[in-house]
This record gives C-alpha cells, structure tokens and sequence, in this order.
C-alpha cells in the first residue's frame, strides 16, 4: 500500500546537483582537491520528475559535482581507465530536437522509453484516469483512459499528441482493432518499437495511427496535425527493455521460473527480513558501544557498518558479533555495507576496479565474500547487504555495462544465500544506471537503493533519476547531507546523515528461557505445529523476531529463533509477556511484486475491498499465508505488514503456486 507521504510529481522537477560520498574521515586536501572539481566540473545530466510510472527528464546539460574522494575506500593501485569517451546522441531523439527546434525529455512507462518535446506534458491516466485525453494539446498520456473522464463542454483543434496504453485482451477470432475507448474500428499496425513508421500511412482523415508495439503489451495511439514527422521521429527512437509481453494478458510465469524482474532470495530456515523507517547515519569505523549508547539521546535509531570489501579502509575496530547483539538490543538498526570492486571508470582514481574480464563472475566473488563477512558480524539471511558503487563516468558505455553485470551477479549469488541486495552510489551515476535498467528480463534488480545526493533534503521521494513509482515499498535510503560532525550525549563523531525507509540487517536478541521445564520448539508458531527439539529452562536462546500464534496463556506472541524453530513468548524473558518487545522486530519475509499494479485488499480474496496497490517491481513485506480466492493458479493469499493482503500469485515468493515453507501460516 503506498504510504500517504509517498509523492507523485505532475511536471518536471527542478534538477539538483546529485553527487554524493559517503566517508567520513578524509583529508583537508583530497577534500579541498574534490570541492575544486565540483565547481569545475560538468557533464551531460538528464533533469527528470515522475508520474507514477513514468520518469521524465530533460536532456539539456547542466553542472555537475565531482564525488569527493572519501576515507572509507582504500587505495588498491589498480591501473585506471582512459579518458572516459562521450557519447553520441542518438539520431532519434537529435531528430525529436531539431522539429521542435528545443530541448526533449525522456519518459518511462512500463519499460518503455520515449523522447518527446520538452514542452510535451505528461499525464499518468493510471493514477488519474479521470484526466481528459485531449489531442488539441501536446502531451503524452500514460495508461487507460477512464471512462468519466473529466473533459470541457466544448474542444476542437489538433496538434502532435500520443497515448500510451496497456493492450486490452482480444478473443482470438477477433481482429486487431483500436480500443473502443479511441473510437473503435481504427486497425491497429503492427510496430517493433524504434523501427520506423509512417504515420499518415492509409486512411488520414482523422489523423491518427495506432500501432501495437510488438513484445511490449502496448498500444499506442499517435495524433497528428500538420507534423506527422515529430510523432514517426518519437516512435523511431522508443526502445523498450522490460520483459517479452503479448497482447494484454499480464506477464505469466510458470511455477519455479524467474519473474523477469528479479530472481527471488531463498529465504532458508532462521531468516527474517528487518525494516526500518526513520533517520540515520553511516560513519567509516564503527564507534564504541559506549558512545552508540550515548548517541540515543539523537533522533538517529540507523548507523551504517563497513563489513568487508576490497575497498574498504576503516578495518573492523570495535564491529564484532558481539557488537552487533550489543547495540541491536540498545534499538539501532544496522546497515550492512560491503565496499568492493568500483567501476573502471570511478571519478575517485586510486580504487581497485572491476576487471573487464567476466564482470559478473566479480559480483557473485564480491557476495560471497560480504555473505561470510555478515555472519561472521551475527548478521543473518533476510538482512539488507549494501553494494557501495562509488561514483562513475556514465558517459562511458562499457564501463556502464561493466558495473550493471558486477551488480547482477552480487544480487543473483545474495539472493541464492536467503540474502537481500541493496547497491549504494551517487544519484546521477549508479543510481540513474540502475533506474535504466529497473524493468529488465535479464537483469537481476537489486532490492533496495541508496542514493547518495547531498541537497539537504531528509526524504527519499522525488529524486531527479529514479521514478517515485521505483523502489516504491520501503525500498530506499538517501543520504541527503555529506561529512559533518555531530555530538550527542557527549560524544563526537564525523558523519553522513541518511533518511532511511529500507530493509535492513537481521542480528540476534539473546534472551533466557524462564519456564519452569524444558520449553519445546516447534515447526511454526502454535502448539499445533510439530514439536522438533527442546531447550532447557535457564538457558539463552536467540530470538531473531517474532510473530502471531496461537494463545498461550496471556500472550500469542512467538519468537522465532536463529534455528527456525519457534517458541511461546510466555517463556522466554523478553521485555512485554504479553505483546510485542522492542526492538526485537517483527517476522518478516520480503518478495517483489510481478505484476503492474496489485491490489492490497482487505482480506483473503477478491471480494474484499481494495485498499491500495503495490506498483510493479515494489515488494511485498510478507508476514504469514493462508488460503483464499484462487488467482491465476494459486490459491494463497499473503497477509502484508501494513495489514492488507495480497495474492501471492503475483509475487515471486519461492513456493508460488503453493506455500511456501519458511513463510508460517496465519492463525
């Protein structure tokens, strides 16, 4: 369900310098050197706003800062890339430019991505079907029409305007015809997206074309006046990079196959994700327990740990396991950070890079590695590990590809491991690559980001290059202000400050078994589950969340434990024998959705009442399953952590079509 903070832009938002680092300790005169090259430095930028599931942007140059080097990554004397090559503009949108003689944005819909006149609006009719499709101004419209539309009495006129619709299904004896909501009998040609097209091609009366963009489950529907040339120059350079989809039907995945948008973790036995909504911090080495007591008295509850990585400066210090029990149980919330291979064509030049050589390989070297290192720290599957991409030159195109094939195989080895993907880096570069590449059925897309841009603003909404309706469902970080120095509770330390909305690291709450015999563990959470084992009264157990059950006694709360077994609260000594204890957070299990827009309801079926949506690619916070309405070929329903449901066809939890094992059943 998407939260009532959650904005959506109608225009385009003012860009904003969007660099960013995350180190605190540095020199005065490598700092000195960075601040230099950001007043000096430039480099085309694309000015973007979202609709909601639309990125616009401007292609229009703007200044840049230069990533300031930082001391949380280590000189590895690697050989650096050439001089970064700039790219050429491609002839489609140049072509777009030069017929409205002005600059152009570029928009995203479903996977597709078009260049339009900047001075084009546009309207998400998925988020208002009620806006009125008028083609006497020059726009662009997302979506399907409603069919109350809100338009004037009185319209008449024509000029270059375009509807980008989702494929109704047809019978199969039927022909392709325009939608009914367009007018009806218009056949509907045939289009690979980016091929050319003649728009006037046929009957011109009415000065529309409407063309069924092959692979995409789109129709569009151009309109023209006296320049059918602008909306063939717009089609001839769309390019479209979501999964393969056909006429109207929702993308369907067969049990046990990837979903096209991501492979989904394999959450084992002891897993939970852990989430986290508020403000935080990161900072090079991980400070003493005593001073992380002392900064309770902050409105900061998250701090980043540097876990590993080749690139990392600040070794272990003070982390340890028994460091993280220590400071999870004071309420913080940990952020698992693993610096390792940068890009080839980093701004920062003295960091070991990314060999060109079977990149992806890299990435699944750099996860297992940072997989180690989590447990090693009491980390355990389900938690957040984050990639930190330091700042890149995009113009370069391999280099591009480089880091996006290091970033798919880190996200397929994590997820293998029941482990989670974030990626860390700066908004324009890392952040806006992997954006590009949000829909994709080759690329594995992380599952949380963290962008770095330091315009002050403490919200993780409305970012120049990445769409509101990306990451939509607790799936962001942003550290919105660079290296400073904070004191609280008497004591100072050198930081970045982050406003957190993300899944974090799952660590262990140790607590000590008070029943008055040995206290049995069972499969799932009631007494009516398999008993597998026993625990003696008087000793600890590890308890790594906790969920409903059945009553026992005055409480139905249990605590899951590190070995995937669960005990009744009512004996084991944590804070509330009744309710939930904080921190100790709730049993969570986190799978993205599939499908464009999915309907939270309000219980196990769909003749419930709809109560939101999550938006193709956000994930689903799962915290148990049970039966309900059968849709497409599953009839389970999962109970989300906001309280609403959902089908869990649509998600790409592991079981689909059935249950799946490490996600308990509702009571």
């Amino acid at each position: 369900m998407i939260r009532p903070d959650h904005p959506y832009l109608s225009g385009v938002r003012r860009f904003l310098p969007a660099t960013g680092g995350r180190r605190a300790a540095r020199s005065r005169i490598v700092l000195a050197l960075a601040l230099a090259g950001m007043v000096a430095g430039t480099s085309a930028v694309t000015t973007s706003a979202t609709v909601a599931n639309a990125a616009v942007g401007a292609t229009t140059p703007a200044s840049e800062g230069v990533q300031p080097a930082r001391a949380g990554v280590a000189r590895a004397g690697a050989a650096r890339a050439g001089a970064a090559r700039a790219g050429a503009a491609r002839v489609g949108a140049a072509r777009v430019a030069a017929l409205t003689n002005g600059a152009t944005r570029t928009v995203e819909y479903r996977g597709l991505r078009l260049t339009v006149p900047a001075g084009w609006a546009v309207h998400d009719l998925d988020r208002d079907p009620r806006t009125c499709v008028r083609f006497d101004r020059a726009a662009l419209y997302l979506g399907t029409p409603g069919a109350d539309q809100r338009c004037p009495a009185r319209a008449v006129g024509r000029t270059e305007a375009m509807l980008i619709q989702p494929i109704q299904p047809v019978r199969p004896a039927a022909s392709a015809k325009a939608p009914a909501r367009l007018g009806g009998g218009a056949a509907v040609r045939r289009l690979v997206p980016g091929a050319a097209a003649q728009v006037a091609a046929g009957s011109s009366a009415d000065q529309e074309a409407h063309f069924d963009l092959t692979g995409t489950g789109l129709v569009a529907t151009a309109a023209y006046a006296d320049r059918p040339a602008l909306v063939e120059a717009i089609l001839a350079d769309a390019r479209y990079d979501g999964p393969k989809r056909s006429g109207g039907s929702r993308l369907s995945v067969r049990s046990g196959a990837k979903a096209g948008l991501s492979d989904p973790p394999s959450m084992p036995a002891g897993s939970t994700a852990t989430r986290f909504r508020g403000l935080g911090f990161d900072t090079c080495a991980a400070p003493s327990a005593t001073t992380m007591r002392a900064w309770l008295a902050s409105s900061y509850r998250s701090v980043g740990i540097y876990i590993g990585g080749v690139n990392r400066a600040c070794p272990d210090g003070n982390l340890s396991a028994g460091w993280v029990r220590t400071v999870a149980g004071m309420g913080w919330h940990l952020t698992p950070i693993y610096v390792g291979r940068q890009a080839p064509c980093a701004r920062q030049g003295d960091l070991g890079p990314i060999r060109s050589t079977n990149p992806g390989q890299q990435g699944v070297d750099a996860a297992e590695d940072a997989i180690g290192d989590a447990k090693r720290f009491g980390l355990f599957p389900g938690s957040t590990i984050y990639n930190d991409m330091e700042g890149y030159d995009t113009r370069d195109a391999a280099c591009r590809r480089i880091v996006l094939a290091f970033l798919n195989g880190w996200t397929k080895r994590l997820h293998d491991s029941g482990f989670l993907s974030g990626v860390y880096s700066s908004a324009s570069s890392g952040i806006r690559d992997l954006s590009n590449a949000y829909v994709s059925n080759t690329f594995a897309r992380p599952d949380v980001i963290w962008t770095a841009r330091w315009d002050g603003r403490a919200s993780v909404w409305g970012e120049p290059y990445v769409a509101d309706s990306k990451w939509s469902m607790h799936q962001r970080i942003k550290q919105y202000r660079g290296p400073h120095t904070e004191s609280w509770g008497g004591r100072r330390i050198e930081i970045d400050s982050d406003r957190v909305d993300s899944l974090q690291g799952s660590a262990k709450f140790v607590h000590e078994v008070i029943s008055s015999g040995d206290l049995v563990t069972r499969k799932g959470p009631g007494a009516a589950y398999p008993a597998v084992g026993s625990r003696r009264s008087g000793t600890n157990v590890g308890v790594i969340c906790q969920t409903a059950g059945s009553q026992v006694g005055a409480t139905n709360v249990w605590d899951r434990l590190a070995d995937g077994t669960y005990v009744s609260d009512l004996y084991v000594s944590t804070p509330n024998n009744r309710g939930y204890s904080s921190p100790i957070p709730k049993c969570r299990y986190s799978y993205m959705v599939w499908t464009d827009a999915l309907r939270v309801r309000s219980g196990p079926g769909t003749n419930h009442p709809r109560t939101g949506q999550i938006l193709y690619g956000g994930m689903a916070h799962v915290l148990c399953q049970t039966s309900g309405t059968k849709v497409g070929r599953s009839g389970v329903w999962d109970k989300l952590d906001n309280g609403g449901w959902i089908s869990d066809w649509y998600t790409t939890a592991t079981g689909r079509p059935g249950y799946t094992a490490t996600i308990p059943r509702c009571s």
